[in-house]
């Protein structure tokens, strides 16, 4: 009766042991799948920074740097200027004009002849509007210095502009993927608890069984050698 049990004890044992085999993961609760999946999704993401805005504008904060730092050194020349050459225009026919109404006058006073007095009177009057475009000169110089100033600071303000979304883009694409880089690591961490779990769980049935089957192939081997012993014992 009691190698019986013994061998039938042996038998579930080895059972169990065959059943058992080698360890194989249970995903039953997916944990292995989003692991894949945050693995899959975080390695596109740092391979791809691209597609997801990293350097978004760095062309146009290249191109605008480039321009910012290549700009001309400001120079004025009246003749290509179109406001100054308007000036130029209207001033010298107003003074062509009174100098010629100014020998008029100087001419009728002096009944009809040309004095020098007349014509230095007329030179005066044309002299005038010719100081009047001088100072028109001035003006026209601080428009041109002012409108390139203005093109400086827009230059300028576009570069930053463009500088700032672009590392606003940037800096929001790092803030991302150490989010997915933490979903990451928690994914993995849940995943490898549960193996762990399940393998611990698989080594402590696989060592139960194991002394479980010594065991009663030891009662096995015991009661044989006790039944031959009593064999020999009796042939005595």
């Amino acid at each position: 009766m009691a190698k019986s049990s013994a061998q039938k004890q042996l038998n579930q044992a080895l059972e169990e042991l065959y059943r058992l085999d080698k360890f194989k993961y249970s995903d039953t609760s997916n944990l292995k799948k989003a692991y894949n999946s945050a693995q899959k999704d975080y390695n596109s993401y740092i391979a791809n920074p691209e597609k997801y805005g990293y350097n978004k504008y760095i062309n146009d904060v290249n191109s605008l740097f480039d321009s910012v730092m290549n700009q001309k050194e400001f120079s004025y020349d009246p003749a290509a200027d179109m406001l100054f050459q308007l000036y130029k225009q209207q001033y010298q026919s107003r003074g062509s004009s009174a100098m010629k109404n100014q020998m008029g006058v100087a001419s009728a006073l002096s009944g009809g002849y040309n004095s020098s007095a007349a014509q230095t009177s007329a030179q005066n009057a044309y002299q005038k509007y010719l100081d009047e475009l001088s100072a028109k000169a001035g003006e026209t110089y601080k428009n041109a210095l002012d409108m390139y100033k203005t093109g400086q600071q827009s230059l300028l303000d576009k570069y930053n502009t463009a500088r700032d979304m672009n590392n606003s883009l940037n800096e929001a694409y790092w803030k991302n993927a150490d989010i997915k880089a933490i979903g990451l690591d928690n994914a993995y961490n849940a995943y490898a608890d549960d193996r762990n779990f399940q393998y611990n769980k698989f080594s402590g049935d696989r060592s139960f069984y194991q002394n479980q089957s010594s065991n009663a192939q030891n009662q096995i081997n015991w009661l044989k050698e006790y039944e031959l012993n009593k064999k020999l014992y009796k042939g005595k």
